[in-house]
């Protein structure tokens, strides 16, 4: 913890400009980590901006509003460092990553998910825990190896990250709720945050969802209850609800003009019965594709070119392989 608050500390002096970058269709968790790490490094001198690529998630928007705060999407490449949170590879900030790779600008990472030693050879400065279960706990105990005092709304936005990215505490450790007794201490919100990450009563999500149960198929991997489905939207939801009414794991893909998407989410049970780790399956499917793919044990993506059902053959056979190993 101490190596990287010394790194920012030392970026903040610096002089240089910084962008707090996090991942494409960011969720509350790299939003929040992205703002409050940016006013942060702002109160220690540094010219720093928060940016994601490519596109926010709704319910991340709707978290920033309530707390009057924006976030840059796809910012002009007119900084000296991009710093990545809640992001373990060029590859997840999808096309803006293509472009920050090209401009030979450096960056470094602060992250939580598995590491990927590509990305680790590459980055100035490199720093992942991956037994955080959030990306806001990790940021929260830096800030407070730098000594920083969150003010109530940077707290709530960190709170608002540690729900969300634990599943409302299904995946947490009991580090993190002394992390949570550390935010509520600065102020945060907590029944706020709350109201703030209620499921919207959203027609089209409701619709999604039916959809995906209508359309799972399930099988059974050395007697893990396996679903697939398919959905153009919403296909983290659809496979966390999957998981919910019964799945061991659970995926849900699209697929567009040659190009596919999957989310993956597994049971607590699961991984804690199986060993299993679906960002560590999600990683080499990207590698398989020609995509980048990663994440946690119990919930990862990939994307890549190629088709859905090549990429459902493809998941069997790592999940076969894996499975049948675990016993």
């Amino acid at each position: 913890m101490k190596e990287a608050a010394e790194f920012l500390a030392q970026a903040a002096r610096s002089g240089q400009r910084i962008v707090v970058l996090c991942h494409r269709n960011a969720d509350p968790d790299a939003v929040a980590s992205a703002v409050v790490l940016a006013e942060a490094l702002a109160g220690l001198g540094a010219q720093v901006r928060a940016a994601a690529a490519d596109d926010v998630a709704t319910i991340a928007e709707a978290v920033l509003s309530s707390f009057n705060r924006k976030i840059e999407v796809n910012p002009e490449l007119d900084f000296d460092l991009a710093l990545l949170v809640d992001t373990s590879s060029l590859g997840h900030l999808g096309e803006f990553g293509q472009k920050l790779d090209e401009s030979g600008i450096s960056f470094a990472v602060i992250d939580h998910h598995k590491p990927v030693e590509e990305t680790r050879q590459r980055a100035k400065f490199y720093y992942v825990r991956e037994d955080f279960t959030s990306e806001s706990e990790l940021i929260y105990q830096i800030l407070s190896e730098l000594g920083v005092k969150l003010t109530p709304e940077q707290a709530s936005l960190l709170l608002a990250g540690v729900i969300s990215d634990t599943g409302h505490f299904r995946f947490a450790s009991p580090d993190t709720f002394r992390v949570v007794d550390g935010l509520l201490k600065a102020g945060a919100d907590y029944n706020r945050v709350l109201e703030i990450l209620k499921p919207p009563e959203d027609i089209s999500r409701r619709v999604a969802m039916l959809k995906a149960a209508g359309r799972s198929e399930l099988q059974r991997i050395n007697g893990r209850l396996v679903v697939f489905s398919e959905l153009g939207s919403f296909e983290g939801d659809a496979a966390g609800m999957l998981v919910r009414i019964g799945a061991d794991i659970a995926f849900v893909g699209s697929e567009e003009k040659g190009e596919f998407r999957v989310s993956g989410r597994a049971s607590p049970d699961c991984l804690k019965e199986t060993g299993i780790h679906l960002g560590e399956i999600m990683e080499e499917l990207g590698k398989q594709f020609n995509g980048s793919g990663g994440g946690h044990a119990g919930a990862a993506s990939v994307s890549g070119k190629g088709s859905l059902e090549e990429v459902k053959r493809q998941i069997l056979k790592l999940l076969q392989q894996r499975l049948v190993k675990a016993g």
